[in-house]
C-alpha cells in the first residue's frame, strides 16, 4: 500500500475514498472524461485493460511500429511544444501524429492527459511508480512499449519535463533499439529545471549575478546521496527531486567538504511550477526547512534553487553581486542585502502564477484557443 501512501500527497480525501483493492492490482488508466480545464485535477484509479486489449487490432499489422519519447514540459499545457500537442490531440488514424498507446509516467499531470481525445483514453496507461516499485513500474511500461512496437503500433512514452533530463530516456532508447529493433523518436520538452525558476521570477543566469548554472538531482540510483557541486558565488544550483531530503540537503550544502555554502545564501522551493497553484517559498539555506514547517504542506512536484539569482529580481533588484569586492567586509554586506530582501520574517511566499501569465491564459480562452481540451 505504499502507492496509496505516496499519492495521498497528491489527491484530496474524496478521491482517496474511491480507491479499492481491485484498482490497485494493475497499472492505472484515467477514466474519461479527464478535467478539461487548466486548474489542478487528479488521476482516477481504474483497473487497467488487459495489455492484449490495449494492443489489439492485429498482431501482424503491415505498419512498422514506432516508439516516441515525449517531453511534456513542466505541466501547463500552454508550454507544450507544437509537435507534442499534435501527438496528444490527433484522433485521425491516418495522420502521422496518431498514437495507438500512451504510456505515461506518474508525474505527468492530468491536464496534459486531458488533451488526449476521449475516444483514445482507453489506450492510456499510467505508471505506478512509488518508493520500492519504481523499477518494476519502469520495466512494465517498457515491456508494453516493446510489445506495441512489435505489433506495428505507434507507442508514446510521456515524461514530465524533458526525456533526457532525469527522465531515464537514454535507458529506454537503448532498450527499444536492442529488444524491439526500433530507433526511438525523442521529442524534447521544456524542463522544469529552467522553466520553474523562470516562472518563479528567478533568472538562473544573469549578468552581474550568476554566470553559470548547475542542474543536479537530489537522489541518486538506489536512493544514494549525490555529491553536490561546491559553492561558487557566480553559480546557480538547481536541484530536482530533492525536496524530500531538504533537511539533509541543506546540511550538505553548508558543510560541503571543499567550499561550503554560506548559511545566509538565498534558496527557493518552487512547487508545481507552471500550474495555477504554483507556490514559491524563498528564504536562506539555514532557515528554509524551519520556514516550511510553519506553512501548509508541500505541493509536489517541487525543485530547489540555490544562489544569489534567487533574490536578484525582487523589488528594485540587485545586479551588483559579482561587483562586490572580496574583502573582509563582504560577508557583512551580503548579510545586509539578504536581510533587506527577506524582510523581518525572514522569508517570502508567492502563491500562483503571475497576473501577466494568468491574463495570457484568459486571453487565449477568450479567443477560443484550445489550451487544455
Amino acid at each position: 500500500m505504499r502507492y496509496v501512501s505516496q499519492v495521498s500527497e497528491y489527491w484530496p480525501l474524496d478521491r482517496l475514498a474511491t480507491v479499492s483493492i481491485a484498482s490497485l492490482s494493475a497499472p492505472s488508466t484515467p477514466t474519461a472524461p479527464l478535467s478539461p480545464r487548466l486548474q489542478a485535477s487528479y488521476h482516477d484509479l481504474a483497473p487497467a485493460p488487459d495489455a492484449a486489449d490495449l494492443l489489439a487490432a492485429s498482431s501482424s499489422s503491415p505498419r512498422k511500429g514506432r516508439i516516441l519519447l515525449l517531453g511534456t514540459g513542466p505541466g501547463n499545457p500552454l508550454l507544450l511544444t507544437r509537435v507534442a500537442h499534435l501527438l496528444l490531440t490527433t484522433a485521425d488514424p491516418s495522420s502521422p501524429f496518431f498514437v495507438d498507446l500512451f504510456l505515461s509516467d506518474k508525474l505527468v499531470p492530468p491536464q496534459i492527459l486531458a488533451l488526449i481525445p476521449p475516444e483514445r483514453r482507453a489506450g492510456v496507461v499510467i505508471a505506478r511508480k512509488y518508493p520500492g516499485n519504481a523499477e518494476a513500474a519502469q520495466e512494465e511500461l517498457m515491456a508494453l512499449a516493446i510489445e506495441g512496437a512489435k505489433r506495428g503500433k505507434t507507442v508514446m512514452r510521456l515524461k514530465q519535463g524533458d526525456p533526457y533530463l532525469y527522465g531515464r530516456g537514454g535507458e529506454e532508447v537503448l532498450r527499444f533499439r536492442a529488444v524491439a529493433g526500433v530507433e526511438s523518436v525523442v521529442v524534447p520538452g521544456l524542463s522544469s529545471s529552467l522553466a520553474g525558476p523562470l516562472l518563479a521570477g528567478i533568472p538562473v543566469t544573469q549578468r552581474g549575478v550568476a554566470e553559470s548554472v548547475v542542474v543536479c538531482t537530489g537522489v541518486g540510483r538506489g536512493g544514494r546521496d549525490v555529491p553536490l557541486a561546491p559553492y561558487e558565488r557566480a553559480k546557480t544550483l538547481c536541484v530536482l527531486m530533492g525536496v524530500a531530503r531538504l533537511s539533509s540537503l541543506v546540511q550538505s550544502l553548508m558543510h560541503h567538504p571543499t567550499t561550503p555554502y554560506p548559511p545566509y545564501l538565498p534558496i527557493a522551493l518552487v512547487e508545481r511550477a507552471s500550474s495555477p497553484d504554483q507556490r514559491v517559498v524563498a528564504s536562506t539555506i539555514d532557515r528554509l526547512a524551519q520556514v516550511l514547517e510553519q506553512l501548509p504542506p508541500h505541493r509536489p512536484p517541487g525543485m530547489i534553487v540555490v544562489g544569489w539569482a534567487v533574490m536578484c529580481l525582487d523589488g528594485e533588484g540587485d545586479m551588483t553581486i559579482l561587483d562586490d569586492p572580496e574583502d573582509d567586509g563582504r560577508e557583512a554586506r551580503d548579510r545586509a542585502r539578504v536581510d533587506r530582501w527577506a524582510g523581518e520574517i525572514g522569508y517570502k511566499v508567492r502563491e500562483g502564477l503571475s497576473e501577466g501569465w494568468m491574463s495570457l491564459v484568459s486571453g487565449l480562452e477568450a479567443e477560443g484557443e484550445q489550451v487544455s481540451s
